[in-house]
This record gives structure tokens, sequence and C-alpha cells, in this order.
């Protein structure tokens, strides 16, 4: 039974952290030094927790099943790359790097686990999990490249924290391994940290923003394609090969999450347009607190 009260519930609590960060830099709490160390401390010890416990408990058997969703998961993030390099040739460089950044990775990552859980319980969890893997990878290959050019060597990517729990997470998945019990419960205690800072760092972000600039057409126009016009297209696909009504369900439903928390973090480290990232984010988690509801229902009476 789909429960509307708790996918609301879900939106609303974020855009109440984002509120938090915003209050914290109103009172002086958080200056620009505290936000820099923050923003390290999500992308280097909090981020890479979570994904790595996101391969925690993983079933060998599911591998067949995981396959499948993640040659979706690949399929649609090919997609919506080749979408970000059509939409956005008129912008700016710096507005460019957001904007194209936000269509290909999405906050599925933070979203995506309550709202699946909500809908198809424990099991769904696994298969986001792998339907995040190729995201994953993107962020810290594609994503770093895209924001720090020639700053950032391949050597970096390939050792960034997040990279590195990746591959981690990976191998417990093939193998079985189960870490001891301190292990994990370290890893899951940190992974509960990401969601409330990240949130929190948007917010000490957004204060910084004039409140009359958040509705620009870049902000309304990319949270059309984000929201509505990426999780259609993902409908057509599995319409198309029809995976499963699980697999294509949790496709449609990740596809339609709102930017990335990381794209105001990235874009704030690497000097691109972090007042965008931040409206954008702002924009599409406000406007989710519809959409996202909306679009679980669809899938779980049209799948």
């Amino acid at each position: 039974m789909l429960e509307t009260t708790k996918l609301f519930g879900t939106q609303i609590f974020l855009l109440c952290l984002i509120l938090v960060g915003v209050i914290t830099v109103k009172v002086r709490i958080v200056d620009e030094h505290t936000r820099f160390s923050l923003s390290d401390l999500v992308l280097s010890v909090f981020l890479p927790c979570t994904i790595f416990s996101a391969f925690l408990g993983t079933d060998s058997s599911q591998l067949p099943s995981l396959g499948i969703i993640l040659a979706i998961s690949l399929g649609l993030l090919t997609l919506n790359f080749l979408l970000s390099q059509l939409l956005f040739h008129k912008a700016g460089p710096k507005q460019k790097k957001v904007l194209i950044y936000g269509i290909i990775i999405s906050s599925a990552n933070f979203l995506g686990n309550p709202i699946v859980e909500n809908i198809y319980g424990l099991e769904g969890l696994t298969y986001v999990a792998a339907y995040l893997i190729p995201l994953r990878v993107a962020v810290w290959t594609f994503g770093i490249a895209l924001f720090a050019g020639g700053k950032s060597s391949l050597k970096k990517i390939i050792l960034h924290p997040c990279m590195v729990a990746t591959y981690l997470g990976l191998l417990v998945m093939i193998t079985g391994y189960t870490p001891p019990a301190i292990v994990s419960r370290l890893v899951f205690s940190l992974a509960n940290c990401t969601t409330p800072v990240s949130m929190m760092v948007v917010g000490n972000i957004l204060a910084m923003v004039n409140p009359k600039k958040i509705f620009d057409r870049w902000t309304v126009y990319f949270t059309f394609i984000r929201l509505i016009l990426i999780p259609l297209l993902a409908m057509g696909v599995v319409l198309i090969f029809r995976p499963g009504p699980m697999i294509a369900g949790i496709s449609v439903i990740l596809s339609g999450m709102p930017a990335a928390v990381t794209t105001s973090i990235l874009a704030d480290k690497y000097d691109a347009d972090k007042e965008l990232a931040c409206k954008i984010i702002f924009m599409t988690t406000l406007l989710s607190i519809f959409t996202a509801p909306a679009l679980a229902w669809l899938v779980h009476y049209a799948l």
C-alpha cells in the first residue's frame, strides 16, 4: 500500500534541514570557512560511508536481477548525458557545469532509499544500491572532471574516498563477506550524518542568494527537465523493455529525483556557479514534494 503521507514527509524533512542551514548562517554560527570544512567532511567521510553501507547485506543470488537494473541505470545515465549536451548550449561556462552535472546526477542516493522502501520494502533497497552504482562512478569520474578540469588528476579521481568506498562495496557484494559488527555500526552511524549535513550545507550557500533571484529562467527550465521530462522518458524505456514491475518502478522513481546535493558542494569547491546550484537543488527538492508522490502513484498503478 502506497503511503503518500510518508512521501510528503520525506521531502518536507529535507527542506527543513535546508532551513536550518540558512538560519545557522543568518545567526553567524556558520561562516565561509566552516562551510568549506563541512563540505570536505561530507565528501571525504560521510558520503563514502553512505556508499559502502548500501552494499552491506546484499544477497549474491540477486545478481542477475541486479544486473538488469544496473543496465537500465547505465542506459538512463547515457540518455541524461545526451540531454545535458543538447539543452544547455546557451548557458555560460560556470552555469553549464552546474546544469550538466545536475541533469546527469540526481539525489537518488538521499531520497531514493526512503521512497523506494516505502513502496517496495527492504527488498527494494538492494535494487537501489545496484541502480546507484553508475551514478556514483559518474559523480567521482565525470563529475570531478567536469568541475575541476585540469585541476584534478586521474589518480586523484580513482583514489577519491567515494570511489574507494564503491570498490569496497562491490567487493563485499560479490564475495558475500560480512564485516565485523563494530565496522558495520561505525559505517552506518557515519552514513546517517550525510543527509542532514549535506542539506545544511545547501542551506548555508542558499543563505547568500537573493530570494528575488531564485526563480530565474535557468532554474525553471532545469526543474522541468529534471522532474518531468527525464522520468517520462524513463517510463517510455521501461514500457518498451518490460523488465518486471519492481525493477521498472524503481528505475522510473529514481530517475525523477531532484538535483544532487553534491552539485552545490562541488560547485562551491571548484568555483562554478554555486548560487545556481543551490537554486536548482532548492527548487527541485521543493517541487518534488508534489512530483515524487505523483510519480510513485503513476508507476505503482501503471507498471
